[in-house]
């Protein structure tokens, strides 16, 4: 019992630092500028950050966006994700398997941005948008499959990334929406029928007392016509 009370909260801590580590990464990226003094990468002297995350956040954004690019904002959504799990001590289903497709989703993100966009220029250097491991896979691809071949085996390798780190099923997401189709469609043709048939009756129903009216008005114009004839025959007599 004791056991289980402190792996559960071991578990819980292990989530809350994720959490953490998830929101500093996500803010180091989203404020990052390249001028910034980054450990290993650049020097600026005694200059603070205009990193949000300081000089960690400076050098921890430094260090994913060279690496893999703007796909580098994947990952904070990853550990939070894990966060998550470790928080209310939800056992991950094949976690090694889930780790290998998130993995193998961001280098197929990186290589794809670093095959369709061309390197921007950022504060007087050149930002590679797939990082150096997506440039360096998307000229190794472009090599042998050129540019749509490359593109073809980049989409086939995230549909299969997204099944080993989500459990996806497309097969189920197809039966699922075809069905859904068919139900939207059957109410909608039940409407569409409930609609006509509420014309026709209000049709019939106007249909109808037009001609009461028109019955209506002709015995009123032979009533009247009776009645003027009557004095006429006795004037007569």
């Amino acid at each position: 019992m004791a056991t289980s009370v402190i792996s559960r909260r071991v578990s819980e801590f292990v989530g809350v630092a994720l959490f953490a580590l998830a929101l500093l990464w996500l803010i180091a990226l989203i404020t990052h500028e390249p001028t910034d003094p980054a450990w290993f990468f650049t020097t600026g002297g005694d200059q603070p950050p205009v990193n949000f995350a300081g000089r960690v956040g400076a050098f921890l954004s430094e260090l994913s966006l060279q690496m893999v690019g703007y796909a580098a904002y994947l990952i904070p959504i990853v550990v939070a994700v894990a966060g998550w799990s470790y928080f209310w001590c939800q056992p991950l289903d094949a976690a090694y398997t889930k780790i290998v497709g998130a993995v193998l989703f961001v280098g197929c993100l990186s290589t794809f941005l670093g095959l369709m966009l061309a390197p921007a220029e950022t504060a007087g250097r050149s930002v590679a948008p797939g990082g150096a491991i997506g440039t360096w896979l998307a000229d190794l691809l472009a090599a042998y499959l050129n540019r749509t071949g490359s593109v073809i085996v980049l989409l086939t390798l995230a549909v299969l990334a997204v099944i080993l780190s989500t459990q996806f099923s497309f097969g189920r997401l197809s039966t699922s929406a075809v069905q859904g189709l068919r139900g939207l469609t059957g109410a909608t043709i039940v409407r569409v029928r409930t609609a006509l048939e509420e014309r026709r009756k209000l049709r019939q129903r106007r249909e109808v007392m037009s001609r009461q009216a028109k019955a209506a008005a002709a015995q009123g114009a032979a009533g009247g016509a009776g009645t003027g004839a009557a004095p006429d025959a006795a004037v007569v007599r």
